[in-house]
């Protein structure tokens, strides 16, 4: 059970607005730059924007993990084989247990 009111994403059409989320793309880069977690710099922001900033984050390091290099420079363009893998994440996905 997630422990907060955020549920992942069933579908492309609602993942993409949470992967065109600035602090999403702020958090992707942030990894992929090797900076390191900064809690003040989150410290102040909506619960969403740091959620989304994680989510950036997290995305960033699954991709290193499994050894994907994704250039991603303009926050409105999602590199294919990135909506690619966040579509097939969406999909597969277990419906929330509330």
């Amino acid at each position: 059970m997630a422990n907060n009111r955020f549920f992942g994403a069933r579908s492309w059409r609602t993942a993409k607005p949470v992967v065109l989320h600035p602090r999403f793309f702020e958090g992707f880069l942030d990894f992929v730059g090797e900076r390191p977690f900064d809690y003040r710099k989150i410290d102040g922001w909506s619960l969403l924007d740091q959620h989304r900033y994680e989510n950036g984050r997290e995305l960033a390091a699954e991709c290193r993990a499994a050894g994907i290099a994704v250039r991603w420079r303009d926050r409105t363009r999602i590199p294919r084989f990135l909506k690619s893998l966040v579509a097939e994440r969406a999909r597969n996905r277990h419906p929330a247990r509330l």
